[in-house]
Order: structure tokens, then sequence, then C-alpha cells
């Protein structure tokens, strides 16, 4: 689910030039005790719809991809660098957003349906449903800027682009 996210967020930090680093540590120590059943109630329900495998291969794969696209670089940086991204700051960084959006008992009701089988499924086909989703609003986006660029032309704002 915030998967895209995290991947943008890699891919925006990560240009060309620079590398950035992560923050790590982005919840403040609690002593509330709700707080604390709170946040391990969303690490427990990051853990079962799989964030942390989900990332791990997310990272590897846009670690391929720079590899790749920077062959000059030599290995000990790519593995140096690897092993500086830890997938619980990830965590870290997106259990404040759970936090805000959800009590605690609603997490504990996405924990018990993602328990079930239908929950299960549900985790199974997201990914899928997301790419598949995401080339759908690929495909509607080309064809409206395609037509909003006709009408431009058309109504004298643009000339036309042969």
């Amino acid at each position: 689910m915030f998967v895209p996210a995290v991947v943008l967020s890699l891919v925006t930090t990560f240009n060309k030039v620079t590398f950035a680093q992560i923050p790590t540590n982005t919840i403040a120590p609690s002593s509330n005790a709700q707080e604390i059943e709170k946040t391990n109630n969303i690490k427990k329900l990051l853990e079962i719809t799989g964030t942390k495998n989900l990332s791990t291969q997310i990272l590897t794969q846009l670690l391929n991809n720079f590899k790749s696209e920077y062959p000059q670089v030599p290995q000990k940086f790519w593995d140096t660098f690897a092993a500086e991204l830890k997938i619980d700051d990830i965590v870290n960084e997106i259990i404040p957003i759970y936090n805000k959006y959800f009590t605690n008992e609603e997490i504990k009701q996405i924990i018990a349906f993602y328990q079930t089988p239908l929950g299960q499924k549900t985790i199974t086909v997201i990914p899928q449903i997301t790419q598949e989703s995401t080339a759908v609003g690929i495909r509607y986006g080309k064809v409206a800027v395609e037509r909003a660029l006709k009408k431009l032309e058309a109504e004298g704002y643009i000339r036309p682009s042969r």
C-alpha cells in the first residue's frame, strides 16, 4: 500500500549526483503505555502485510537499477551503500502515518482482517492490483494530455506539434 510512496521518495531523494540519507529516528520515545501498544500494533500490521519484505525487494531492485545506470561505480561503493539502507528506518517513518489516520482499535481490527483468508488474499493480490491500476492511470493520463493538446491547438492557444 505504501510502497509506491517509498519508491517515489527514494527515487526523488536519490538523484543522479547526490545520495541523501533517510532520517533514522522519527518516533519520539513515549512512556505512555497506550501509545507503546499502538506503535507495537502498527509494527505488527506492517509485518503481517509483508511491508518489510516488499520494501527489501524494492530497495534491492532500486539498487540494481542504479548499479546498471552507473556501471563505472565500483561494487564496494554499492555494498557500503546497501549496508546503510535500513528497512527498520522506513518502517519507523511509516508508523507515524498509520498513527495519524488510525486509532489503536482500528489497527487491531485491520490486523484481525488481514489474519483472515480474505485478508491474506488481499495482501497477495494488492501488488498486482496496484501495478495494473497504475498502468491504467498512465494510459488514461496520456490520452487526457493528448486530448487537451488537441483542444489547445484547435482553440489557437498553442501551435500544432507537427
